[in-house]
């Protein structure tokens, strides 16, 4: 009986253990007053860092420009699924430890982002289009929601390339402790090419574009006001008081290129915002 009971207990110890290993990509914010087995009392430091993590962070969670500059047309609807790689350590820390071990449960997070994640798109009149995605931070509780609307200012006017405009939020979801938003504006310039050995008799395309985006990154820390103050973490949203900071603005240069055949398509795109992070992206999909 004492043998159950013990196998019982040890059970119920390691439950609740490997529940927590299960998600080690966690972002863990009251983590950040300890590190290296030595209490953190700097709250100048621990405030820098907390920034830089809300400025990487909404830079992940935000709209990737992924999308050629032409619109999908009044009836068109797109679909496809997706993965992003986040740099997280291809950014100079000047020897110290990133946000992202300091919030990290090991100390020792991974040295890039996964990010799967899965977009529908929707044509409209007047060369406008609307979109959604979701995706998932890979190992990690949390998950990313973000929507765009976007308007083609030129669009078909060969040789004139096609430029769009496009307006986004996406937010962090399923942290326990941090609130993460972005409010994207970009704009998207590009073209579309037949390709093929007899031009006007292949249905395939290549698109390929350039994208200029500013991120507004605003952010809550979800805490207890002692631990929030232990780590400077300011609330970043627009207020007409004094008691929050601005949203951080984050500007984004993009590019990348999407391959068309019979409605299948294939992306490759890569972006970089000089205050926090580079990112690769891919994705698969069919149009109609």
């Amino acid at each position: 009986m004492r043998t159950v009971v013990a196998g019982l207990l040890a059970l119920g110890v390691a439950v609740p253990s490997a529940a927590e290993a299960a998600w080690p990509e966690d972002v863990v914010l009251s983590e950040m007053t300890e590190f290296d087995g030595e209490i953190i009392l700097d709250e100048e430091l621990l405030g820098a860092a907390y920034r830089q993590l809300v400025m990487e962070m909404g830079t992940v969670v935000a709209n990737k420009p992924t999308m050629p500059a032409e619109t999908l047309g009044a009836n068109g609807f797109a679909f496809d699924a997706g993965t992003s790689f986040v740099m997280t350590e291809a950014i100079d820390r000047k020897g110290e430890p990133s946000p992202w071990d300091r919030t990290h449960v090991d100390e020792d997070a991974g040295p890039y982002k996964v990010v799967p994640t899965f977009t529908a798109r929707k044509g409209l009149p007047l060369s406008t289009e609307v979109g959604l995605t979701a995706g998932w931070i890979g190992g990690s509780t949390a998950g990313m929601l973000s929507g765009y609307g976007r308007v083609a200012v030129f669009e078909g006017y060969k040789p004139i390339p096609d430029v769009s405009l496009q307006l986004g939020y996406g937010g962090l979801v399923g942290n326990d402790e941090l609130d993460v938003s972005t409010l994207d504006l970009g704009v998207t310039l590009g073209s579309t090419y037949a390709v093929g050995h007899l031009p006007g008799v292949n249905n395939g395309q290549i698109s390929p574009w350039l994208n200029f985006t500013t991120m507004r990154v605003s952010a809550n820390a979800v805490l207890d006001e002692e631990t929030s103050q232990a780590i400077g973490a300011v609330r970043f949203q627009r207020s007409e008081t004094e008691e929050f900071q601005a949203p951080i603005v984050v500007p984004r240069f993009g590019f990348g290129a999407q391959f068309t055949s019979s409605g299948v398509f294939l992306r490759l795109s890569a972006s970089w915002a000089p205050a926090t992070v580079p990112e690769l992206s891919t994705g698969l999909g069919f149009t109609f």
